[in-house]
């Protein structure tokens, strides 16, 4: 066994006898795959043989208690089994994915910082200039400075916040445009961020005190869209304020302006001068709006057309409409418009209904669709009182000619048709009572012939503050 050459690999057990195989020739190991030469390689001939170099140094002999150890753990592994390779730490999958993010995040931030400076106020010697919002302020009265952290407080739209000390006073200034470009503010938008700031920083308020001012900007304030409040923050103070929005060319403006209320009167007109600072530019004296605002709806029968100015309504499922066809021939479109209670999202929704109906008849429209309408209710409370003991006696009907209630309608829409609207009333139901809206246009086809078109709106009476202007709005347009 001294004679038989061991393979040159380290970790292979395979040996060879070196006498049946020539000197120089090159082996292959059918173990593990590993070529060497056997010897010395032969020269090929006419060629003198080289000198063969002097032998390397004895290597240093291992204890042969390890050596066996070493040569029985290599004999005893699986050739086919794979090598070990170098291990992942079991934490590296968690490291990569907080690189990850953290680099996400970066990104993120450097976004929403590049969009913020595009708002950043440009500072002059006298003003501040808001060019993407087409207005300037000027330098703010003595002793008023910036606030920062009122600003964060408030959040979007206010742009700019400042406040003084003794007696203790805030003023905030914000602005935005919708995010369909080339279309107007929605009037129910601006009311909504004008009150929002001041849920958030109210515990209770009062807002039904009329404005001090019916303009700004050189823009009137429409009804909801400014008034005076008092309110108490949580520490039991009091205060008294302003707040006010506008339209112009496309964007909304807001202003807030609070003090307490013991101070109020001797800072009010502080107020009006700061007011009086905000200024508008001209970079948009040539904005008008591109963007369409609303829904028309047009008639099947007849050529009719009414808008909804919010795209508020919706049309009934046709199989639905089926069956209301079949219960009232003259109908020819049906609508319905869900909404809940400012501030009560846990509410159940109050529901209205619009319905058009193409009748014949001669006279004033109007009347004719009056009429039509008073009619169908009376029918109404008799068909529900019909299995009662005593029956309710016929609804009565007042005409309403306070300003319609609820949030103002956009003007965008045509407001060319006369319009009623009604309250009924029946004595022995209160809930039975309803609000009613009506139009009526003449309208000429070639296939049907002069038809008069009904536009008839209806909802609870205690509902009229979701719905009393949307039923104007629509009824209005008739066209």
């Amino acid at each position: 066994m001294s004679n038989m050459l061991k393979c040159p690999h380290p970790t292979c057990p395979y040996v060879f006898d070196p006498s049946q195989v020539p000197a120089g020739v090159v082996l292959s190991c059918p173990r593990c795959g590993m070529q060497f030469t056997l010897g010395p390689p032969v020269p090929p001939p006419g060629h003198p043989q080289a000198p063969r170099p002097p032998a390397p140094p004895a290597p240093e002999r291992i204890d042969p208690e390890f050596e066996e150890v070493g040569r029985a753990a290599v004999e005893e592994r699986d050739p086919y089994a794979p090598r070990p390779g170098r291990r992942t730490h079991k934490l590296q999958p968690f490291i990569l994915a907080g690189v990850a993010a953290v680099l996400m995040a970066g990104t993120a931030l450097a976004i929403f910082f590049a969009l913020k400076r595009r708002e950043k106020p440009a500072p002059t010697d006298s003003a501040t200039v808001l060019n993407d919002r087409n207005i300037s302020i000027d330098a703010p009265p003595p002793g008023w400075t910036t606030d920062d952290r009122m600003k964060v407080d408030l959040g979007s739209p206010y742009l700019l916040c400042f406040k003084r000390e003794s007696p203790e006073a805030h003023v905030a200034f914000g602005a935005n445009e919708p995010k369909i470009k080339g279309r107007a503010p929605n009037p129910n938008d601006m009311r909504d961020d004008l009150r929002l700031p001041l849920r958030k920083l109210f515990d209770s308020l009062d807002d039904r005190i009329e404005p001090v001012e019916t303009k700004w900007l050189g823009e009137p304030i429409a009804p909801k869209h400014g008034f005076t409040f008092r309110a108490q923050s949580t520490d039991g103070l009091t205060w008294r304020g302003e707040a006010f929005t506008v339209a112009h060319k496309g964007i909304a403006y807001y202003w807030l302006s609070w003090c307490g209320d013991t101070e109020y009167d001797a800072v009010k007109s502080e107020f009006a001068a700061f007011r009086g600072k905000f200024k508008l530019l001209d970079t948009r004296k040539d904005w008008a709006p591109t963007a369409s605002s609303g829904m028309d709806y047009k008639g099947d029968k007849v050529p009719y057309i009414i808008t909804d100015a919010e795209e508020l309504w919706k049309e009934v499922p046709a199989d639905d409409y089926r069956g209301l066809k079949a219960a009232e021939p003259d109908l020819d479109r049906r609508l319905y418009m869900s909404r809940t209670p400012k501030g009560k999202p846990r509410d159940q929704p109050a529901t209205a209904t619009l319905s058009v109906y193409i009748l014949e008849g001669d006279g004033d429209p109007l009347q004719v669709a009056r009429k039509y309408a008073e009619d169908k209710e009376t029918k109404r409370i008799a068909q529900a009182s019909a299995g009662l003991d005593a029956p309710y006696t016929p609804p009565t009907f007042k005409e309403r000619t306070a300003p319609p209630e609820g949030d103002p309608a956009p003007g965008s829409a045509p407001a060319t048709t006369p319009y009623v609207r009604l309250g009924s009333q029946v004595p022995e139901a209160a809930d039975a009572a309803r609000l009613i809206v009506v139009s009526g246009l003449r309208v000429r086809s070639e296939t049907a012939g002069d038809k008069i078109v009904v536009v008839h709106c209806w909802c609870e009476y205690t509902k009229r503050d979701l719905f009393e202007t949307k039923f104007v709005q629509i009824a209005a347009s008739l066209r």
